[in-house]
């Protein structure tokens, strides 16, 4: 399923930092989010996106980004972050947490993991989260991987495209490119002449 109208936030915001380790989480998940942006437009998806540069504690920054969210015509709400547990250089893996999006949420995990090459920790819900319970319309919550791990920092980073063509395949479809298969072109045609010594 593709989605028209989606509207794509970072987690956390300028001044109310996330989570940060080898990676830093606002920086990257506003990369991933401009990235993904891109790529849905060069598929016909009409996105939004959205970073908090503004507020200054936790609270007005969830309630100014749902905010946000609720004031856009949109089919689906989309939140990015990167997960932290411990420092460490063992792979953690991406996981996409959810209220009511199970499927979109098993299927975003998947394509991830697979892009990214990194452990799928698949769908996970989560009726917690401010984001998950206060916009309005479908969503979902992106934990694209684990800051404070080595090896997610380093796959995600050699794989920074793959992984948000990979996120941008499943909101908007795969972009498909059509070319005519080799030897195959026709030969433009010839022009009109008239035959010899012809009369005018």
């Amino acid at each position: 399923m593709s989605y028209g109208r989606i509207v794509i936030s970072s987690g956390h915001g300028k001044y109310i930092r996330g989570a940060s380790g080898v990676l830093d989480e606002v920086d990257e998940a506003r990369r991933v989010v401009e990235q993904v942006a891109d790529e849905l437009r060069q598929r016909n998806a009409e996105v939004t996106t959205y970073h908090d540069d503004v507020s200054q504690s936790q609270s007005e920054n969830l309630n100014r980004i749902v905010d946000f969210h609720n004031s856009k015509q949109r089919d689906l709400d989309v939140s990015v972050h990167f997960n932290a547990y411990v420092e460490t250089d063992k792979p953690m893996g991406t996981e996409v947490l959810f209220v009511t999006q199970s499927a979109l949420a098993g299927e975003m995990s998947s394509a991830i993991a697979e892009a990214g090459d990194l452990i799928d920790r698949g769908a996970k819900k989560r009726t917690d989260l401010f984001f998950l319970n206060s916009t309005e319309m479908p969503s979902i919550l992106i934990e694209t991987c684990f800051v404070d791990s080595e090896a997610d920092a380093a796959t995600y980073q050699a794989q920074f495209s793959s992984i948000c063509d990979a996120i941008a395949s499943v909101l908007g479809g795969s972009q498909e490119v059509v070319e005519p298969p080799p030897g195959q072109t026709e030969p433009p045609p010839k022009p009109d002449k008239a035959p010899p010594n012809a009369s005018a």
